[in-house]
């Protein structure tokens, strides 16, 4: 018996294939040779630290492979050289295996906000404030920068004045600053059934009960809203009502005006985050609806560059004191460099000529999705993700193990679920973090194979 101990570190994903891969690798490089004969399930588990479960799926993806064969009495032998890779892998590209392919983010196109950036920075060196910026500023954000963010939230119709303009640091502290505002712990937060994973994470760190509310491919269900009114003492419902996030959905104005009138008479504060309104023609928001209850959350990640930190809250005005309290006591005040970046791109026009070019490059993306995948995915037609439903007989969680391994990172229908069953069966795929669209492309290619193809039994092994 051959005592092959693989070293594992170099192999990534799974544990099984990456004993499949070490073998592989030890028999290109001539440690295992024809006829040598592997420790058994059980000794193999003992020197690796892992599950005897494990081996066994190891070997037999070895096996698949056409690398090893197991005789009955005998044990398992290594067969000969390993065959070429099938070609529903990514085809290299270069001298190095192809590096992991993050579908996964939901970034904008990369554009011309890397010049125009370098532009900025080098107008803000050479003027005469410079060393304004690194002074304490006020925690709600200066005039100028409250008007910019005031001119930015008015996009989405909203009524829109500086005074009820707070600047944080993008959209994920809007969330954290309005829940340590107005969410104690314990409180219930109300939000659709599959949602933003930020919340998921901001809702869990300040102890807030996080409870999901029906939905279909449009958005949230009033109907089911009410009965979760009834059902619990809801304090914030946040939705993201226009391009939800991850199913791709669009709430239809009658519903808007539905929602307003059940969180009236539930006295349900309102956050409606509009990050993706700008990607499409925008109903009348809730924030016009109901400004007395309702935070408007907004900022540039999607719209301009994720590394922009700028976010915007448009709250009531008798809110603004508490969340500026809310900003002081976690991160004092927003960089004041980036503040006078964000502000300087929303008075010039920037912002919204990056807007208007991201929308347009993102209906390019959708029209190539759509022709490789199908008619069967969800989505506006303008969105930075697709949504790809999964036929039965796959798990999310299992096409995502696998498609990684392919090269690709995509999101499973768990990452945005609240609770423990996800409504759809499926997975996110963004489409605006390759440059190339020729990458972009194979990728989608490869998923699509990937989804038709039936799944390797062993996946369900444990």
């Amino acid at each position: 018996m051959t005592m092959w101990q693989p070293d594992l570190a170099r192999f990534t994903g799974p544990r099984y294939r990456a004993i499949a891969e070490a073998l592989a690798h030890d028999m290109r490089e001539g440690r295992l040779r024809p006829g040598d004969r592997l420790p058994t399930h059980r000794d193999l588990a003992w020197h690796l630290k892992v599950t005897v479960g494990t081996v066994t799926r190891a070997y037999a993806e070895a096996e698949r492979r056409g690398l090893i064969a197991g005789e009955v009495g005998r044990g398992t032998f290594i067969r000969g050289a390993e065959p070429p890779v099938p070609t529903a892998q990514p085809p290299e590209r270069g001298p190095n295996p192809p590096t992991l392919l993050n579908l996964a983010q939901n970034h904008p196109m990369p554009g011309e906000e890397t010049v125009l950036f370098a532009e900025t920075l080098r107008a803000i060196a050479s003027g005469p404030d410079l060393g304004e910026l690194l002074q304490y500023q006020n925690h709600t954000g200066l005039p100028p920068a409250r008007a910019a963010g005031a001119a930015w939230l008015a996009l989405s119709g909203a009524p829109a004045v500086p005074e009820r303009v707070l600047v944080t640091a993008g959209g994920q502290h809007c969330l954290s600053t309005i829940l340590g505002a107005f969410a104690n712990p314990g409180d219930v937060v109300a939000t659709e059934a599959m949602t933003y994973p930020g919340l998921k994470a901001a809702c869990q760190l300040r102890q807030v009960r996080l409870e999901g509310i029906a939905v279909d491919e449009h958005g949230v269900l009033p109907d089911a809203f009410a009965a979760a009114c009834r059902q619990w003492p809801i304090r914030l419902l946040y939705l993201t009502p226009n391009i939800n996030n991850p199913l791709g959905g669009v709430l239809p104005d009658d519903r808007r005006r539905a929602i307003v009138e059940i969180a009236r008479r539930h006295d349900v504060l309102i956050v409606e985050d509009d990050v993706y309104g700008f990607l499409i023609d925008r109903p009348t928001p809730f924030s016009a609806l109901a400004p007395e209850r309702t935070f408007l959350v907004n900022s540039l990640s999607k719209s301009a560059a994720p590394g922009l930190r700028m976010g915007y809250i448009l709250a009531p005005a008798d809110r603004i004191d508490r969340l500026a309290l809310a900003v002081r006591s976690t991160i004092w005040m927003v960089p004041p460099l980036m503040v006078e970046i964000a502000t300087r791109w929303i008075e010039s026009g920037i912002c919204e000529r990056l807007a208007v070019t991201k929308r347009r490059e993102a209906a390019r993306r959708q029209v190539l999705a759509r022709r490789i995948l199908g008619p069967d995915v969800m989505g506006h037609p303008n969105a930075y993700h697709i949504w790809l439903p999964l036929e039965e007989r796959w798990r999310a969680s299992e096409f995502v193990t696998e498609a990684r391994r392919l090269g690709i990172a995509v999101s499973g229908a768990n990452t945005f679920t609240v609770g423990r069953i996800a409504p759809v069966n499926g997975v996110r795929v963004c489409l605006g973090t390759v440059a190339d669209l020729g990458v972009l492309e194979d990728a989608l290619n490869t998923l699509g194979k990937l989804r038709d193809a039936e799944p390797d039994p062993l996946m369900s092994v444990v």
